[in-house]
């Protein structure tokens, strides 16, 4: 991982990346793990939403999004994930610009994502996110701890960010 020979390449997952996603979810806590089947699905029918970034031939991030069905308008991010040892260097931010720089066949104007209290990274990468896009961020409870029953899992603060338009982007097809 030398300076100039670093080259990340973020591109959607594709149904071979599912068992790796799946390994890097499973050592990235605090993040739910999903079983394999949901990584395949992210992989297949949720892979114009979502992005994989590879360096030396490597996984070494994810983020599983999608567009709300209710709110075209609207891209929520629902995982995100880097190697330990490929953090602090981009590439979650470079991750979320590749899947906002994507043509759709309807204006993207928010990015909403879930972040719990003590989640500090991911508080910290959506509000910088934000000032990127020089947008507003409103955080709001998605779902209390109460929901979550007795998991002892926490509440989950919804970030909106937007409105916002994003230049420069990509040629790229919809399915």
């Amino acid at each position: 991982m030398s300076g100039n020979s670093l080259q990340i390449i973020f591109r959607q997952p594709c149904l071979e990346d599912a068992k790796a996603i799946h390994s890097l979810i499973d050592s990235s806590p605090p993040l739910d793990v999903n079983s394999l089947y949901c990584y395949l699905l992210l992989c297949t029918h949720f892979a114009e939403t979502s992005v994989v970034a590879q360096a030396n031939n490597e996984l070494c991030g994810f983020i599983s999004a999608y567009v709300r069905p209710d709110d075209k308008e609207t891209i929520f991010v629902w995982q995100v994930a880097v190697k330990k040892e490929w953090r602090k260097k981009g590439i979650a931010p470079g991750m979320l610009w590749s899947i906002l720089r994507r043509a759709y066949p309807f204006n993207l104007r928010y990015l909403e994502t879930t972040v719990n209290p003590s989640n500090k990274s991911s508080r910290n990468l959506f509000s910088s996110f934000a000032e990127s896009l020089n947008s507003c961020l409103v955080e709001s409870v998605l779902f209390s701890a109460n929901e979550f029953g007795d998991s002892g899992h926490e509440k989950e603060i919804l970030f909106r960010i937007g409105p916002f338009n994003i230049p420069g982007k990509e040629n790229y097809s919809w399915k």
